[in-house]
This record gives structure tokens, C-alpha cells and sequence, in this order.
């Protein structure tokens, strides 16, 4: 590896630990109460997982949708 790659990589590194480290202490300090952060966290962990489920069940009918089509064109053309 050279030198180049190696400080791009440790300066990579160092900017994802600087942001998690921001973060962590961004929300030990905030001005609210830990009960109130813990919340607000698995409220949206919950609205993020409802998003997520609702991403892949719309990609899965348009994917059904797709292959739906693709075997009507080719039973077409047969």
C-alpha cells in the first residue's frame, strides 16, 4: 500500500470516528433528559424500520409487476 492510499484511508477513518464521537456526545450533553433522548431514538428506529418495510414491500410488487410483464412479453414473441 502506498503512502497516498494510507492517508486517505487513516483520514477516513478519522473523520467516521470524529462523527461518532460528535454524536455520542452530542446526545449525552443535549439539554433534554436521557428518558426523552432514549425515546425520540426508538421512535424513530421504529418509523425508520416502518419506512424500510414499506420500501421493500413496494419494491416487491413492482418487481413482481416487472417479471409479470417481462414472461407476458416473451410468451409473445413465442
Amino acid at each position: 500500500m502506498d503512502s497516498d492510499t494510507r492517508v486517505i484511508l487513516c483520514g477516513g477513518l478519522a473523520l467516521v470516528t470524529g462523527i461518532l464521537l460528535g454524536t455520542g456526545l452530542g446526545l449525552l450533553m443535549a439539554p433534554q433528559t436521557g428518558r426523552r433522548t432514549r425515546r425520540q431514538i426508538k421512535n424513530y428506529l421504529h418509523d425508520t424500520t416502518d419506512r424500510m418495510n414499506d420500501l421493500k414491500d413496494d419494491t416487491r410488487d413492482r418487481m413482481s409487476d416487472f417479471m409479470d410483464k417481462g414472461k407476458r412479453f416473451v410468451e409473445d414473441r413465442i
